[in-house]
């Protein structure tokens, strides 16, 4: 009866098995890889982005005919089994989601953005595949009109997939209690899952090895299976120490048994949502409460991309995966990239949260390219679609905005994507600088920061607003040359007050969050014509100079008719002194016009930017504005603030 019995089992677990292998393009391919055929120390594999590769088409040990057949089979070897009648009904479906409009990809894009540690993790890829080599896409899409692409994932039974989404059930699966582990280990050795069974001693070719397990095994014992956790960090190369992957989302899992977590400001994760055996991917998602980072054009088109960290069993749990630098080479740097720019993001909602900015980064979409140039923008597309109405006030169509945005932010040719997949912010000078030998985490920081106040005063002041400041800019730059300020009298003195107001906010923030955790470091930064040291994360920040518009000199973060100097006295309360360079408003073409007089304090204390930025709503335009919006919160200071405006020229 038992020889009969297992030959059935067998049979069950065989019926619909395929032997095929796949690669990206889901044709048949012919592999002799095993199970375990992995790289040696993949959690050290250098930081490219590679391809998923995959192999043989898995036995499920968890479909509900094999589980119904590993409950007999348990129940007839084990006398005292406590599953005797056991009828298996399946607890979830592994499913295949087929898009088939733009509708389809943002309902899928806003369901890969929750953050519930049980939302079902999509996959560009079939789980129930061997995978030969681990990777950090399989998806790659040929162009801007390819993204109808087939997504797989688990759902519970019962679970109601949002808006109209098509998919069909390709098996329905039986997740085991804990109570259920020594089944669960029959399924597994039936199936040939031996990572999973390695741990309990069981020898796949030899099938009194399991009986004896089963026999000498207390049923519901499940002490080989795990929750994992670890630590994820990242080279600080500004600092040369090495700090944890702040605040990121996680996924792991394997197979069809995935979830999602996150790391903590020390880079620690623990996924407690359910235990397993076997070796378990970690795999980090790059999307969540802070924001969505893509680096590659075709992780902009591609959804549900997840980069692999690394692996861990429970012999191995609790591994750390080392993020460091390395000299940029075709697509190195891939991970080094997306973590310094996310805790770039997090130091500044960190900072936000403790300083008095209240609209900080929230589900942001993010594009960082590699550059040389330290560029940045904030157009706001995903959080505000009003690609058509910053056209209209640019006066060009919208594809000319768009190629004139990307190409020369991006420094790629990026033809008009769907809304839900525009970038909020560009972040393109990832690359070392000048002489620079390696790119300094410390200066992408600062282009963060910027960026991030710009995004903190157009959630503020809201989409109208915005849109009017980021067409203003596009038109200067259609206007000739590549220079989206020109002599802050373009496209018009109003549009010129505005763009001046909004840039010396984000530079305040830029360089007060620097000096906040970078103080006493000297960064580069762009100022004339070549590269030098700075030091205005140094002192309280009173080397900034107003110059008056049109600016006939070239324009520079110390010498500007951007108001961060305006903005920082408004703050600070260190006071100006007479005479010096940093005391004095000048003439477009640098000539001395007058004393500057700063007795206003509005900050509560050091680095608290809220006075200013409660300030910043939709109807303060231009620097005066701001005077009157300050004056009617603080009327004591209103001499002392009416006398700092007026030496700003204002």
């Amino acid at each position: 009866m038992k020889n009969l019995l297992n030959t059935l089992f067998v049979c069950v677990l065989l019926t619909g098995c395929q032997s095929d292998t796949l690669n990206e393009n889901n044709e048949t391919a012919d592999s002799n890889s095993s199970l375990t055929a992995k790289a040696a120390n993949e959690n050290n594999k250098p930081d490219i982005h590679t391809q998923i590769v995959l192999g043989n088409k898995l036995v499920n040990p968890y479909s509900v005919d094999n589980m119904q057949a590993a409950f007999k089979y348990y129940s007839d070897n084990i006398d005292s089994s406590k599953f005797p009648d056991k009828d298996v009904k399946a607890s979830h479906y592994y499913i295949k989601i087929t898009p088939q409009s733009e509708a389809d990809l943002e309902t899928l894009d806003k369901l890969d953005d929750e953050t519930n540690e049980d939302t079902p993790v999509l996959q560009d890829h079939p789980v129930d595949y061997e995978v030969i080599t681990e990777g950090d896409f399989y998806v790659k899409p040929n162009n801007e009109n390819d993204l109808y692409h087939p997504v797989y994932t688990t759902i519970p039974v019962g679970y109601t997939l949002p808006g109209d989404l098509k998919y069909e059930v390709l098996d329905k699966l039986y997740e085991p209690a804990d109570n259920e582990f020594d089944v669960e280990t029959v399924s597994l050795y039936f199936a040939g899952w031996k990572d999973d069974l390695e741990a309990d001693g069981i020898n796949l070719t030899d099938q009194n090895s399991l009986n004896l397990y089963l026999k000498n095994q207390m049923s519901g014992k499940s002490s080989n299976k795990f929750y994992p956790t670890g630590r994820v960090t990242i080279e600080n190369t500004g600092t040369n120490t090495t700090e944890g992957l702040m605040q990121a989302e996680i996924s792991y899992g394997r197979v069809f048994w995935w979830h999602y977590t996150y790391t903590d400001n020390n880079g620690n994760f623990v996924g407690n949502a359910k235990k397993y055996r076997g070796s378990v991917s970690i795999r980090a998602k790059w999307r969540g409460n802070t924001a969505t980072i893509r680096k590659t054009w075709n992780e902009v088109l591609g959804m549900f991309v997840s980069d692999y960290l690394m692996s861990v069993n429970k012999n191995s749990n609790g591994a750390t995966k080392y993020i460091n630098y390395t000299s940029f080479s075709g697509q190195g740097n891939h991970l080094w990239a997306k973590g310094t720019v996310n805790n770039g993001l997090r130091k500044y909602v960190d900072y936000c949260n403790a300083k008095g900015i209240t609209n900080t980064i929230s589900h942001a979409n993010v594009w960082a390219w590699e550059g040389s140039n330290q560029y940045g923008a904030t157009p706001m597309l995903h959080k505000y679609p009003q690609l058509p109405i910053m056209s209209t006030l640019a006066n060009v169509g919208q594809a000319g905005f768009w190629q004139v945005m990307v190409n020369t932010l991006a420094g790629s040719a990026i033809n008009l994507v769907p809304a839900h997949l525009r970038p909020d912010q560009i972040f393109s000078g990832l690359d070392p600088k000048g002489t620079e030998t390696r790119s300094d985490s410390r200066r992408i920081h600062q282009l963060v920061f910027h960026e991030s106040g710009h995004y903190s005063h157009a959630s503020k002041a809201g989409a109208p607003f915005w849109a009017q400041l980021f067409a203003s800019e596009i038109s200067n730059s259609l206007s000739g040359g590549s220079d989206p300020y020109k002599d802050g009298t373009k496209p018009s003195l109003q549009a010129g007050a505005r763009i001046g107001l909004c840039e010396g906010w984000a530079t305040v923030t830029e360089f007060y969050i620097s000096n906040f955790y970078y103080s006493g470091s000297r960064i580069k930064t762009n100022s004339g014509s070549g590269w030098m040291h700075m030091s205005y994360v140094n002192g309280y920040l009173e080397d900034f100079s107003i110059c008056d518009r049109p600016m006939s000199i070239q324009r520079t973060d110390e010498w500007s008719w951007f108001s961060h100097g305006l903005i920082v006295d408004v703050l600070d309360n260190s006071g100006r002194g007479t005479g010096a360079d940093s005391s004095t408003r000048r003439s477009g073409s640098g000539v001395f016009v007058n004393n500057i007089t700063d007795d206003v304090n509005l900050g509560a204390s050091l680095y608290d930017l809220g006075p200013v930025f409660s300030k910043l709503t939709s109807s303060v335009n231009n620097p005066t504005d701001l005077k009157n919006s300050l004056i009617s919160a603080n009327p004591a200071q209103s001499t002392k603030i009416t006398t700092l405006f007026q030496g700003y020229g204002y």
